[in-house]
């Protein structure tokens, strides 16, 4: 089982209550308005696996020689920062650079265990 943070899943002591139909549409029309202005595919290129000389981002659309569709990531850590190359900015750029596929694969899945509950 996976580990979330310090609630590991679990709300006071007890697991967090089941995610409303509501709930699933909200995070499915939040992944719908960011792929609105920065369309898929989102593809990351992670300064400390691919050595692309400068920082780590995700390139959002598809791929355009003229114009750059990039998204840069900027963490802030008390009064530290964390600069590319940093396995643990690549960390968080590869977390948010796969969110909308990983989401869409998520809310797919809970969709289809619901029908056949149902």
């Amino acid at each position: 089982m996976s580990e979330f943070g310090p609630s590991n899943g679990w709300h006071h002591g007890r697991m967090a209550d089941r995610l409303s139909d509501a709930d699933i549409d909200e995070i499915e029309q939040r992944v719908k308005k960011a792929l609105e202005v920065a369309p898929a595919p989102w593809t990351v290129f992670l300064e400390t696996r691919h050595a692309i000389g400068g920082s780590s981002f995700v390139q959002v659309g598809d791929a355009d020689l003229e114009v750059d569709h990039e998204m840069y990531v900027d963490v802030h850590v008390g009064d530290g920062r964390w600069s590319s190359p940093d396995p643990r900015l690549d960390a968080v750029t590869d977390l948010l650079g796969h969110a909308p596929e990983d989401i869409r694969l998520l809310l797919q899945e809970i969709r289809r265990i619901r029908m056949r509950q149902a």
